[in-house]
């Protein structure tokens, strides 16, 4: 399975990440500028993309005591199988870290779309950092 990951020290305590990553999850926060709008429907978070393609993420653990939430995209385009997770870990000295890993198939997609995710990684790690909930 082909894997995008990203991880990258946070500037805000790992409660804060968390409170944004568990907002995010209920579409109540916007992050990626190729997004115009995302709403809650049931257990799905509803991405609408610039173009007017709907991307219906699901919930699959929203899980606020490991601070992890993970989600999967089935009509994800082009791809077979689409599942991420979003995490805040933090070390002994209480630094928090930010991780987002993606699983996709067919192999070749995280080849390809690795440029796209990682400035949307950039686009996360600003919007986790300048959150003050």
């Amino acid at each position: 399975m082909g894997t995008i990951h990203h991880e990258a020290t946070l500037t805000v305590p790992a409660d804060v990440a968390w409170d944004f990553l568990d907002r995010y999850t209920r579409a109540e926060v916007h992050i990626f500028s190729a997004c115009v709008g995302e709403r809650q429907q049931d257990d799905h978070r509803v991405v609408t993309l610039i173009d007017g393609t709907e991307l219906w993420e699901r919930n699959v653990t929203v899980d606020p005591q490991r601070r992890r939430a993970v989600y999967a995209i089935p009509g994800f385009p082009g791809a077979e199988h689409h599942q991420a997770e979003m995490r805040v870990l933090t070390d002994d000295n209480g630094t928090a870290t930010l991780l987002w890993t993606t699983d996709i198939l067919p192999h070749s997609l995280a080849a390809h779309l690795s440029d796209t995710y990682a400035v949307m990684f950039s686009e996360l790690l600003a919007a986790v950092n300048g959150h003050h909930p």
